[in-house]
């Protein structure tokens, strides 16, 4: 939006000191032009009482494996392993021979016998495909014998370093990688696809901006050209997957990349895997599997090799780690690599397990704690059992974070979750499911207070991508990033969080989203 426009008659939470709240604002050649002070020579927006907030960021998301899921199994509310053979049955009938069956979503821990399923089960249906459907996590994989065949696994000896094998049919982590690497590669077109049907998704939650996190040479391209032909609607913060070595030095020789509405200046490596399936690597065992302390993805020299290389080049580094073990060794590698940088803000993706004495080593650090609070009621129901009363408070610790000095970027890690700010926001203030359950919140030592919520979507988020100089707050000069809602969440009772309507967004000045 080129033209001068007053945005009128909406509450304005605009989250800068200098002017916490305001009913008008201006908004010229994409950038916030004014507040409060309303131009009679140029078009006005009635927003009738509209609240108005710095656009919502995802600081974790996953765009085109959003998409990706429309055109999979959906088994996420699948109770049991009858309903997910049934659903792979009638997809072999639709299907010819040569093709893969793909499922996402499952999750035993929710079944009424929570363990993983047996090779039997899928082995013994009368279907030829291989198929391969991914649990809830993203962190395991349950295959049948023609995926197991096709990849060259073999059951009778030892799973690959960072992965597990259970039950002849259950791949942990790194041992999914054979399999994912002769599964059929997405051409430019199924991922452009992928992408826009992403999109149509998201912008109708508010979502002006995500942080993408693990980009494949593929996704570059396409995203690449929709920033160039100005079809990309909202803000993409790039995290280069590090297991793409040519498309790293492509990035780290060429230096930070920007074009419209996309950005990548940072990587993405992983160190362990999920709670879920018992990935995560611990520093004690599992409570329900006493010989289990997870796993380690990647070698410390591989680790600490990636951790130079961006530096030397200037990226940001993004690193995956749930277990109190695996935020550990990030938080020792970090230390040594960034050790004489300064506003480097290496990221932890989810931190969702940290001891008390590894708290401090963020801020002192410079470590960024990138969290995502529905992590927390998706798992509440089940971490008892996996870890003990005694280190349940190692979970989601979000106001000792805030409390030690850290900004926190908020996110979902859509699709493991279902990538709604609005339902992120309601977690984090409540540490309540969609119930309301737990009565007093899970852990509700790390409730957050209303502004810190908001902060973490929209002002925290703008911290952990360098942006906090232009988005993130509505200030003159800042960028026109906005999100419409049909009420103040900031003062609204709890419970009627979850029924706020997004009315529309802005990205730049331009309207992409419009339910006025």
């Amino acid at each position: 939006m080129s033209r001068k426009v007053n945005l009128i008659n909406g509450n304005f939470i605009t989250l800068d000191d200098s002017c916490p709240f305001a009913d008008t604002i201006s908004v010229e050649k994409g950038r916030i032009a004014g507040i409060n002070a309303t131009d009679h020579n140029c078009e006005n927006i009635d927003l009738q009482g509209a609240a108005v907030i710095p656009g919502f960021t995802d600081s974790h998301f996953h765009l085109s494996n959003l998409g990706k899921q429309l055109d999979t199994l959906n088994l996420r509310n699948c109770r049991s392993s009858k309903y997910i053979l049934e659903r792979v049955v009638k997809r072999s009938r639709e299907l010819d021979e040569s093709s893969w069956i793909f499922g996402f979503g499952w999750d035993h821990n929710k079944w009424a016998k929570p363990e993983f399923p047996t090779a039997d089960l899928l082995n013994d249906l009368t279907i030829s495909q291989p198929v391969m459907l991914t649990r809830i996590d993203g962190h395991s994989c349950w295959v049948n014998q023609k995926a197991m065949k096709l990849s060259g696994l073999d059951v009778s000896i030892n799973p690959p370093e960072g992965g597990d094998i259970i039950n002849d049919c259950i791949l942990i982590d790194n041992a999914m990688d054979p399999v994912q690497f002769v599964i059929p590669k997405p051409d430019e077109s199924s991922v452009e696809k992928w992408i826009k049907l992403a999109l149509d998704i998201i912008l109708p939650r508010g979502i002006t901006n995500v942080h993408d996190a693990w980009q494949d040479p593929t996704t570059v391209k396409v995203l690449q050209k929709l920033a160039e032909i100005d079809e990309l609607p909202i803000r993409v913060y790039g995290m280069l997957g590090s297991s793409y070595p040519k498309l790293l030095r492509q990035f780290f020789n060429a230096g930070h990349f920007q074009s419209g509405n996309y950005t990548i200046r940072s990587a993405k490596a992983f160190i362990d895997g999920a709670l879920g399936s018992r990935g995560a690597a611990l520093l004690e065992p599992y409570c329900d599997d006493k010989n289990n302390c997870g796993l380690i993805l990647i070698s410390n020299k591989e680790f600490k090799e990636l951790a130079q290389r961006c530096r030397d080049a200037g990226f940001q580094l993004c690193t995956h780690a749930i277990g109190d073990r695996g935020n550990r060794i990030v938080l020792d590698v970090y230390s040594e690599a960034v050790n004489g940088l300064k506003n480097h803000r290496w990221r932890i993706e989810h931190a969702q397990m940290v001891c008390d004495e590894d708290i401090p080593r963020f801020v002192k650090n410079g470590i960024v704690p990138s969290m995502q609070p529905s992590h927390c009621t998706s798992d509440m129901l089940w971490l008892n059992d996996r870890l003990g009363k005694r280190r349940l408070h190692r979970i989601s610790r979000w106001q000792s974070f805030i409390d030690s000095g850290c900004q926190i970027p908020g996110g979902s890690d859509c699709p493991i979750e279902e990538g709604n700010p609005i339902f992120e926001y309601y977690v984090a203030v409540t540490r309540q499911d969609h119930a309301g359950k737990p009565d007093e919140g899970w852990q509700a030592q790390e409730v957050l207070s209303r502004l810190d919520a908001l902060k973490m979507f929209t002002t925290w988020a703008a911290y952990g991508e360098f942006a906090e100089h232009r988005r993130g707050k509505i200030r003159p000069g800042f960028d026109a990033d906005l999100t419409i809602l049909s009420q103040d969440i900031t003062k609204c009772d709890p419970e009627k969080i979850l029924k706020t309507e997004i009315l529309g967004t802005m990205v730049g000045g331009k309207i992409v989203y419009n339910n006025l």
